[in-house]
């Protein structure tokens, strides 16, 4: 009993632990009122149904997110071998052996040959004491591996998701182009039939003709260049979102124009929500691991504690095993000193070290990459929404411009030259006011990416 109560009472012995301290300097940030969580379903908010199809797709068919998780449930994995190491092990053993011990053997004092058996069953306790917490450190270092691993899918999940929706931007994007480039085509190609009747009566001129001939050759091969770049974006699109390859081969995807898009951010945000992006959240977890693990490699400069116990059976005859005068048991424990390993454990706890300080500069950079996506972010949210407005008045100005061209053009105050120039004018302003709408709503999805997911201004943000 007493033994029992030994190998319990060194179980909760180890309570040390040799990792260093981890010191992380406070990052400068400037506070606000008013909390904002983040929505994991942002997305949604544009309303678009094809839109939300083709997320949900991405994250059920996409391959780095099944990597990520993968490489999730290898961390739990190995959270649970770490946690077994914290615990005494008991086996069940059993065995059986016959010998012949020779007539010459110094114990055989017999003259004859001896034969005996060896039956033996039981259950056998093992334990190493955790006297310096090596055991704890590497539990630590497992279940910071699992978080990081967490944090790992979070990022992979939000890079794909905003990948998937500005790729359904860009691709929706040059989907109107192609129309109203398709429609271009069709005007020009009316208005160079009317100056082909006209030049063949000598109405207009060779200049002329050649003039209206070049305009719809013109449009004729941006139109083309505009399918070449929708089916871009479509292929782009297909590898993230598609089942199987008949999916990327034969399926078109819809799209819904849009019109407009949320353009403000919610009030009180703090520079402290970056904390929660999960790329900065992984890299301070993967940091807190190798931390742990500089303790792990100390520990093998210090000796180790391990105890035994075996409780079971032994008898020379299979019938007798388990009755009265077969049992047997046995208690010890083994003292292991480190003394001369000719400079491995030193090395081990210096890649330890090295490890620590990589892991710590990745946090760094970490920091500093999504402090600059931010600004970024927000800029070109800026300047987006000015360009935005800036194309949306040029539009009007050309739409105004080309009335009065047709109507001065169709009372012969004007040649054909000039109204084919506001024409073309036209075209441009359409096709840019429809670029800036959707950068609009592309810098929108680099703010969220750039924050860690979409605002919720509420204390119930999912």
């Amino acid at each position: 009993m007493r033994s029992i109560l030994w190998i319990f009472l060194a179980f909760f012995m180890g309570a040390c632990s040799l990792k260093p301290s981890l010191d992380l300097k406070d990052a400068n940030f400037t506070s606000t009122e008013g909390p904002v969580n983040f929505s994991k379903e942002w997305w949604r908010d544009f309303s678009d149904e094809r839109l939300n199809a083709l997320v949900e797709k991405a994250l059920k068919n996409n391959a780095d997110l099944r990597l990520a998780a993968i490489n999730l449930e290898r961390a739990s994995a190995e959270l649970g071998i770490s946690r077994s190491e914290l615990l005494p092990k008991l086996d069940g053993s059993a065995g059986a052996s016959r010998n012949k011990s020779a007539i010459n053997a110094p114990a055989n004092r017999t003259g004859n040959f001896n034969y005996g058996n060896d039956f033996k069953m039981g259950l056998n306790l093992s334990y190493e004491v955790d006297l310096w917490g090596k055991y704890r450190d590497k539990f630590g270092a497992a279940a910071a591996g699992v978080r990081a691993g967490e944090f790992d899918y979070e990022a992979a999940r939000l890079s794909i998701i905003a990948k998937v929706v500005q790729l359904y931007f860009n691709s929706a994007n040059a989907y109107e182009n192609l129309k109203i480039l398709k429609m271009s085509l069709e005007d020009y190609t009316q208005i160079h039939a009317l100056r082909q009747a006209q030049y063949e009566v000598g109405a207009i001129s060779d200049y002329e003709w050649a003039q209206s001939r070049a305009e719809l050759e013109g449009v004729r091969a941006r139109y083309t260049a505009a399918v070449d770049a929708k089916e871009e974006w479509v292929r782009a699109l297909k590898i993230l979102v598609a089942q199987d390859l008949d999916d990327v081969l034969y399926n078109e995807e819809e799209y819904q124009h849009f019109e407009g898009f949320a353009r403000s951010l919610p009030e009180g945000i703090s520079s402290t929500i970056l904390l929660q992006r999960p790329d900065i959240a992984a890299a301070l977890e993967k940091l807190v691991q190798q931390n742990y693990l500089v303790g792990v490699a100390r520990s093998a400069f210090l000796p180790s504690l391990s105890l035994t116990g075996i409780l079971g059976f032994e008898s020379g005859d299979l019938d007798s095993l388990v009755k009265n005068g077969s049992q047997s048991w046995s208690v010890g424990g083994q003292f292991l000193m480190p003394i001369f390993h000719w400079g491995e454990i030193y090395q081990n706890v210096n890649l330890a070290k090295l490890s620590k300080d990589a892991a710590f500069v990745a946090y760094e950079n970490t920091l500093k990459t999504a402090f600059a996506e931010v600004r970024f972010a927000l800029s070109r949210r800026k300047t987006s929404l000015q360009n935005y407005e800036n194309h949306e008045a040029l539009l009007k100005a050309q739409e105004k411009i080309h009335a009065l061209a047709m109507a001065r053009y169709e009372s012969g105050a004007i040649g054909l030259g000039e109204y084919l120039d506001a024409r073309r004018n036209l075209l441009e302003a359409k096709i840019s006011f429809s670029n800036a709408r959707y950068a609009v709503a592309n810098a929108i999805v680099d703010v969220i990416k750039a924050f860690g997911g979409g605002f919720r201004a509420d204390k119930n943000g999912d």
